[in-house]
């Protein structure tokens, strides 16, 4: 990092790359390029200095697993289990013997140099895991290309560091990520997926990422000054002073806030005039529940199944998903666990059902071993906690009846947990009451419910408008529904966490919000400051003063 790369960031206009949200947050600082294509130079080493080239290898995956091994230990003696699990994986890796004979062969008989074949090597063993069906051995592709790199970094004599600021990397793996993330603002990968484990590590231990942002992020200058939105998945080169100057104070305030978040979670969620709600976590691994619940959260909202099964080959059999399920809701025991039926369709269709139209309940109705399947798999994973099924694109209660049937059939003699509907269309909305009657709660998919009202993308609809009087009704009505069946609502869209939408959902009346794990403790301290009488006059006057104003427009 020096003087040369700090002046190129200041040449030229500013410039956005887009990639996707991996861990939510803002991070702005100089950028550490951790590796770049082509950065490697061809050399091939006389066979008289093999044997000790590959001795240099060797050793280099022994540093590896012994770093490896150290960087779980301190995370097993802070707590967080999940990662250390992950992280010693990492380290059996390094003992892999089909990696170490691909690199002996490198070494031996093509003349690599040590630094070369670890990373050659271990992109060899990515290659095969990332082309199998089996989602599980795909994900850890980027585990083993992030072991490659580190055991090249040793066998070169560079030892790991502090690192500060941005990190940007063609991919990093789940022990780079939990032994950066102290120093490190935020990290920027060409590479990667928002279910790889790097991204779970980074978003349990509240590191900003950004993935997929392709090879052109490579670019970026050791030293140049840029700003890391994890939120909006983009990284901002040579950024305006204005943004800078914004992301540095966003960065403040989410730091001071989950420390506050943490010191209060024993205190309830209660408004200033004694109102209760429940505040939940949406989440999709063990490392988001557990940052959650240390926030203060009373359970999961919504845990989404779908995301690790987007590259299936197949429905995922019932054995898969409970495996799945098992590590992400042991922490949850007694604990109110509401989990997602699969959502497959629209810009999550594994490729078994591309060409397919339905989305969600729909899909499952039509392959009903499938539906069977991932219920015993809830039922059995699930045996420790207060469990809730919940049901994607409901549009009839119907759907409702048909999902208890076939839960029914898989119970066995054990109790059946609720089930509920995610109410995220226009339809479902005006259909309330009836679906409600057959369900044991509801939950409001603000994000999809905005998107198709407003008729917005749905990457635009997490920041729509939801205060919008047409978007408002529905909810209003879905409330109202739930009251009149005298079961609960939550709401489990952005919507939950957004400052201006929060107090008029809480008062319209919903019972239970469910947010992203890293704003868990941000909610609650709103809501402890919010007066629930204020919020309840406030919401019905937005809606009687919107449609007021329509009502003018159209005469």
């Amino acid at each position: 990092m020096g003087p040369p790369g700090a002046r190129r960031a200041q040449i030229g206009p500013e410039r956005t790359l887009r990639g996707v949200s991996a861990a939510p947050g803002v991070a702005c600082g100089r950028a550490v390029v951790l590796d770049r294509a082509g950065a490697h130079e061809a050399k091939t080493i006389p066979p008289a200095d093999r044997s000790a080239e590959l001795d240099r290898a060797r050793h280099a995956l022994e540093v590896v697993a012994e770093e490896m091994e150290q960087i779980a230990l301190r995370l097993r003696d802070a707590g967080r289990h999940p990662e250390a699990d992950i992280v010693e994986t990492g380290a059996l890796m390094a003992g892999d013997p089909g990696l170490a004979a691909r690199v002996e062969t490198l070494v031996m008989k093509s003349g690599r140099p040590a630094a070369d074949a670890l990373r050659e090597a271990a992109e060899e063993n990515a290659m095969e895991l990332a082309q199998l069906g089996d989602p599980f051995l795909a994900e850890r592709a980027d585990d083993v290309r992030s072991l490659g790199r580190r055991a090249g970094a040793r066998a070169s004599g560079l030892m790991p560091g502090v690192v500060s600021g941005v990190l940007v990397a063609s991919t990093l793996g789940p022990a780079d990520v939990a032994e950066l993330a102290i120093n490190a603002g935020g990290m920027a990968l060409a590479g990667g997926g928002v279910t790889a484990h790097a991204a779970i590590v980074a978003r349990s231990l509240g590191v900003p990422m950004v993935v997929g942002l392709g090879p052109e992020v490579l670019e970026v200058e050791d030293g140049e000054e840029v700003v890391l939105d994890g939120d909006a998945g983009v990284i901002f080169r040579h950024p305006e002073r204005g943004r800078i100057d914004a992301a540095r104070a966003e960065a403040k305030r989410r730091r001071i806030a989950r420390e506050q978040a943490v010191a209060n979670r024993l205190q309830p969620a209660q408004t200033k005039d004694g109102h209760r709600l429940r505040i939940l976590a949406n989440a999709a691994s063990a490392a988001e529940v557990q940052e959650a619940l240390q926030q203060g959260a009373e359970g999961i909202g919504l845990l989404r199944t779908e995301l690790l099964f987007l590259d299936s080959q197949a429905w995922p059999p019932s054995a898969l998903q409970a495996s799945f399920l098992s590590p992400i809701l042991a922490p949850l025991a007694g604990r109110v666990a509401t989990v997602r039926l699969l959502d497959f369709g629209g810009d999550k269709t594994p490729p078994f059902l591309r060409g397919a139209t339905g989305r969600g309940i729909e899909l499952l109705l039509e392959a009903p071993d499938a539906l069977r399947a991932q219920l015993a798999a809830l039922v059995d994973a699930g045996r420790n906690v207060e469990l809730r099924i919940l049901v994607p694109m409901v549009t009839s209660p119907e759907q409702i009846r048909a999902v208890r049937d076939a839960l029914a059939q898989v119970l066995d003699g054990r109790s059946a947990p609720q089930v509920g509907a995610m109410i995220e269309t226009p339809d479902a909305a005006h259909r309330a009451d009836a679906i409600a009657k057959e369900c044991d709660f509801l939950s409001l998919g603000t994000n999809d419910l905005t998107q198709l009202v407003l008729g917005l993308d749905r990457e635009h609809s997490k920041s729509a408008p939801v205060t919008d009087l047409r978007v408002l009704r529905l909810i209003d009505a879905t409330v109202r529904a739930g009251k009149a069946a005298g079961i609960p609502v939550d709401v489990c869209g952005e919507a939950a966490s957004d400052p201006e939408a929060m107090p008029i959902l809480v008062g319209l009346g919903v019972d239970e919000l469910s947010v992203a794990a890293a704003r868990v403790g941000e909610v609650r301290q709103s809501i402890r400051e919010l007066d629930f009488k204020a919020s309840r006059e406030a919401a019905r006057k937005g809606l009687l003063d919107q449609a007021a104003d329509a009502a003018g427009q159209s005469g």
